[in-house]
């Protein structure tokens, strides 16, 4: 079952959110991959955490979604 993720990159003022519409069964890090390439971003210096700042250790979709369909995206190189 489709499941949908709103990555919301907090250091992007103009295009800050990016939808996804993923299977519930795929890896996080997949979709987390999927929506930085969609803001021309690296994956790997992007920071992924839980509203309130918690972070998220892995696991599918479908267990980061339960917890909440939005994802906060924090670039270090810009927020510092």
């Amino acid at each position: 079952m489709p499941i949908t993720l709103r990555f919301i990159f907090i250091s992007e003022a103009d295009k800050p959110t990016v939808t996804l519409k993923v299977p519930e069964d795929m890896l996080f890090q997949e979709a987390f991959v999927l929506a930085a390439k969609r803001q021309g971003k690296d994956a790997g210096i992007l920071t992924a955490t839980y509203p309130g700042g918690s972070p998220i250790a892995g696991g599918t979709v479908g267990d980061v979604s339960e917890k909440s369909a939005n994802i906060h995206v924090i670039d270090p190189s810009i927020v510092g």
